[in-house]
């Protein structure tokens, strides 16, 4: 008996707080390039809903949709009315040309979007990829699995690093050749993404042996050492 009764407390709790809780104020935090009101009209929040029963997987879900710049969403409820969205912006990390069409990319691989722009906000530029059905908001998925492996172990390398900031235009076209310029003074050939960590190393072994204006080829395909000669590869 006792137990029913308890059921039944419980029951009329929740029906209370369904019934008068519902959402007064919607709140973005953190900074995006989209307006709070674009963020909250992706949501489809709307003040005078429940506070518990909107779906808000969906509503994360409809903001990644018509957000691609954004990189992570949170939702958190603050009775008595309060919604708070707390977003991330996605970084641009590169811009991949294929097939005469150019797409942003973060360091992940999603696509931000589509753009005309050559120079894309200073970006390095990839090619030698071909790109298959393209979608801004979804993975970057190439025809060729090597070139993605090529690409996203130069961008992923390189900011764990944290010298992204530094990669220029990045050439995967010979997945064996991977080539990209670095602090606009060198050309680096890393051969395949083998090791690349480590290659990675080798660079800067050779960099800090270099006078600061000297630039060049860094050429650490074999894995083993690196070398530096004069020129450039084009």
């Amino acid at each position: 008996m006792s137990f029913i009764c308890f059921a039944l407390v419980l029951a009329a709790l929740v029906s209370a707080a369904v019934i008068f809780f519902k959402i007064g104020t919607v709140d973005v935090v953190g900074e995006s390039r989209y307006s709070a009101q674009e963020i909250i009209d992706a949501s489809g929040l709307q003040t005078g809903q429940s506070m518990f029963l909107f779906n808000k997987f969906a509503s994360i879900s409809r903001i990644f949709s018509a957000c691609p710049y954004i990189d992570t969403v949170q939702m958190r409820r603050t009775l008595p009315d309060r919604i708070e969205i707390l977003v991330t912006p996605c970084q641009p990390a590169a811009v991949i040309l294929s097939e005469g069409a150019r797409y942003i990319i973060d360091g992940g691989g999603k696509i931000l979007e589509k753009t005309d722009e050559a120079g894309a906000s200073g970006l390095p530029q990839v090619t030698g990829g071909v790109l298959t059905s393209p979608e801004v908001g979804k993975r970057a998925e190439f025809f060729e699995e090597e070139s993605a492996k090529a690409l996203f172990s130069v961008l992923n390398t390189a900011k764990n690093n944290d010298i992204l900031n530094d990669i220029g235009d990045i050439d995967i076209s010979k997945v064996y050749d991977i080539q990209f310029e670095y602090m606009g003074r060198f050309t680096v050939r890393i051969g395949s993404a083998d090791d690349i960590e480590r290659k990675f190393k080798f660079v800067a072994a050779v960099i800090e042996a270099l006078g600061e204006r000297e630039s060049g080829v860094i050429d650490v395909s074999d894995g083993q050492t690196g070398y530096f000669s004069q020129g450039k590869v084009k």
